[in-house]
């Protein structure tokens, strides 16, 4: 049954899973910008992880309009004479150009002298592209008019195309080119067509820019370097040359500015800057050489993010951690690798990055989540399993039948009872009123009267001498302070019997779990908080922090002795006098330098995860025992809290005193109260400001 409730537990986390991944997906994908950041990772990457050095079209060259040329002729962008374009222009004609694409906007206004040579060579060439510029007619109404370059230069036959870029909203980055449309076609698609490319007659406004490398990746030089008698008249025979602006290296106010972010391709390259001539002859090359990148269908896209969803988000809830882990980083990188090969080979690219970096995460937090869960679940089954077993294995070393409870334990010489218990000086063995690990307490009558709790311990529940001579020492240590603080159970005789096989210690008695005075040994049973913890559920905060100052008190006293207690748990602490006192001190012992110096002993869910051996590890317990009385949850729960606390009157003392409760519980021993006395101080506090 126990396995059946586990698979079945998982399946319902992996459908959980595989829910909450697409759920997830989906619904960032339908936000805008969000979606726009992982389709810019997506696609970015998968140039960052491309070859830097890959070979460009060879069949494109860039002559740039650079600082080196704006010093040769001593002149600025608003002033560059036309004639020096004219020059350049004819050189080509005579080297054999297929095309020349101008990505300089000629204003029709303009009084730069040496447009009529330059319409001269445009006629002389004649196959020369020119830009159109779009001019808004308003802010208030987007609405973008055409205007044309000089006429001069139309009327030469130069053709002309429209030219934007567009940018994401969010990083810049230049992603795509627009290409037109037919009423008005895009500068590369009209030069691309024209040129010969295989791309229909429609403009195709989908394609993305395949980037061939970094910045200045294609062949490029400078404009007054183009007639140079030293220049290779080869670089422009049969090529396609495009002409425009290398943004200058000192930027000046109101200067034109002809850079644009694009993908990065190196890790430690930052954010690389790209002339708009250079995004344009990318923008032609895709055309010429059908290297333009699709987007996957959204539809597509859709069922991919599903389906990788429901893979990731309910697969790894099947894992343990650590392979969980393994597969989900080997699977991150696998989509990536796979990814950015679609894009490199088919030119096919998807935003896998909401994938790889936000459903395999979100995947394996869930699985791990899953996993805790099922481990916490499994250990409390194993812990009552183990305490069912050895309880079972103690009574059948004793010889005592296992009973109900401890009210119904018969008294000795009864039908059912336990075999008679050995003789203890001076009192009368009345009645069983609890058993241990190692022993049983009973209740006794002394010479002249008087009740007290008797606890024998024998040496026939040990395997071998240590942990018997132990329990022994633990009273030994305790006896002589025992009376010298009111939060510890008064020890008032301590007895040895090495012959029979058994010792014993006569404390006082604890108040009867009904309230009334011990005059019936019959009905008695000992007051202690877990019973009072069960019968009440959560006791009052005030009562809770009475509770925790009154037994800090008594640990600080403990521990200033050099002493520490251990096993501090709600059944450990009984009620005498109506004063709760710290009981059952076996495990008491010197306080050591290290931890390994200490038995790991105690009770599981008291004990702090280092195990018991520093003074705060009491104090650690003793959190737990106020988690328990003040919100009325087993120990195994914490952190939670319930629902009451916050619908309660006492919501806010309460809070007040769980934040306590959690430093004393802090799993790292450093981050805890370091001494009993500052965690008193921290409990006055809370009643401080509950009354003010």
């Amino acid at each position: 049954m126990p396995r059946r409730s586990t698979k079945v537990s998982r399946i319902w986390a992996s459908v959980l899973g595989a829910a909450l991944c697409i759920t997830i997906s989906l619904f960032v994908a339908a936000m805008p910008r969000a979606a726009g950041l992982w389709d810019g990772w997506s696609y970015d990457l998968a140039f960052l992880l491309k070859d830097s050095k890959a070979n460009p079209p060879d069949d494109v060259t860039i002559i740039y309009v650079d600082d080196q040329t704006y010093e040769r002729y001593g002149a600025s962008e608003k002033d560059f004479n036309r004639a020096y374009y004219a020059t350049t222009l004819d050189y080509l004609t005579r080297a054999g150009v297929k095309q020349v694409m101008i990505d300089v906007w000629f204003d029709p206004n303009e009084r730069v002298p040496g447009a009529p040579s330059l319409a001269g060579a445009i006629r002389s060439n004649g196959a020369v592209f020119l830009v159109v510029e779009l001019k808004k007619e308003s802010k208030e109404v987007k609405v973008e008019t055409p205007r044309v370059p000089l006429q001069s230069f139309v009327d030469a036959g130069a053709r002309h195309g429209t030219s934007t870029l567009q940018r994401d909203e969010i990083t810049g980055v230049v992603r795509q080119y627009n290409h037109g449309d037919n009423e008005r076609p895009g500068f590369a698609w009209l030069a691309a067509s024209s040129a010969g490319a295989q791309i229909g007659s429609d403009p195709d406004n989908a394609l993305f820019l395949n980037y061939y490398g970094p910045p200045l990746t294609f062949r490029h030089v400078s404009l007054c370097d183009v007639t140079n008698h030293q220049q290779d008249p080869t670089i422009f025979k049969n090529k396609f040359v495009f002409i425009g602006s290398l943004p200058r290296q000192h930027q000046f106010p109101q200067q034109i500015v002809d850079s644009f972010p694009g993908p990065a391709f190196s890790v430690f390259g930052g954010k690389a800057e790209y002339a708009g001539v250079e995004i344009v002859a990318t923008a032609f090359s895709n055309l010429m050489t059908g290297s333009g990148l699709h987007r996957m269908v959204g539809v597509t896209e859709t069922l991919l993010l599903i389906a990788f969803g429901v893979s990731v988000g309910g697969g790894l809830v099947w894992l343990r951690p650590w392979p969980a882990a393994l597969v989900a980083l080997s699977l991150a990188v696998l989509i990536g690798v796979v990814s950015c090969l679609c894009v490199w080979k088919f030119y096919i690219w998807y935003s896998w990055a909401m994938t790889s970096f936000l459903q395999i995460p979100v995947a394996l937090l869930w699985g791990l989540l899953t996993h805790t869960k099922a481990l916490d679940r499994q250990n409390r089954e194993l812990e009552e399993t183990l305490s069912r077993t050895l309880r079972e294995v103690e009574e059948s070393r004793s010889g005592v039948k296992p009973a109900s409870s401890p009210a119904h334990s018969a008294a000795p010489g009864a039908p059912g009872s336990s075999e008679s218990p050995p003789m203890v000086a001076d009192h009368v063995l009345l009645k069983r009123v609890g058993k241990g690990g190692y022993g049983e307490v009973w209740l006794g009558r002394n010479a002249v009267g008087l009740f007290h709790a008797i606890k024998l311990v024998y040496r026939k529940n040990f395997r071998d001498d240590l942990p018997y001579e132990r329990e022994f020492k633990g009273i030994q240590k305790f006896m002589p302070i025992s009376r010298s603080h009111p939060g510890f159970v008064h020890i008032l005789h301590v007895g040895r019997n090495d012959d029979v096989g058994f010792f014993y210690c006569v404390m006082e008695a604890g108040d009867d779990e009904t309230g009334s005075p011990l005059t019936d040994p019959a009905t008695y049973m000992p007051k202690n908080l877990g019973q009072l913890i069960r019968a009440e559920g959560a006791l009052p905060a005030k009562e809770c922090i009475a509770l925790g100052l009154h037994l800090s008190d008594a640990l600080g006293h403990l521990h200033r002795e050099n002493l520490i207690h251990r096993d501090i748990k709600p059944s450990n602490i009984i009620y005498a006098s109506g004063r709760p006192k710290l009981a059952d001190i076996g495990l008491v012992t010197e306080i050591e330098t290290t931890l390994h110096d200490v038995s790991q002993l105690g009770t599981d869910g008291y004990m702090p995860p280092e195990g018991p051996g520093a003074p705060n590890g009491d104090l650690y317990s003793l959190g737990k025992v106020l988690y328990e009385a003040c919100m009325g949850l087993d120990r195994r729960r914490f952190p939670e809290l319930p629902t009451a606390v916050y619908e309660s009157e006492e919501s806010a003392i309460k809070l007040r005193l769980n934040r306590v409760i959690l430093r004393a519980c802090e799993i790292r021993p450093e981050d805890r109260y370091l001494t009993a006395e500052a965690l008193a101080t921290d409990l006055r506090a809370c009643l401080v400001d509950s009354t003010g």
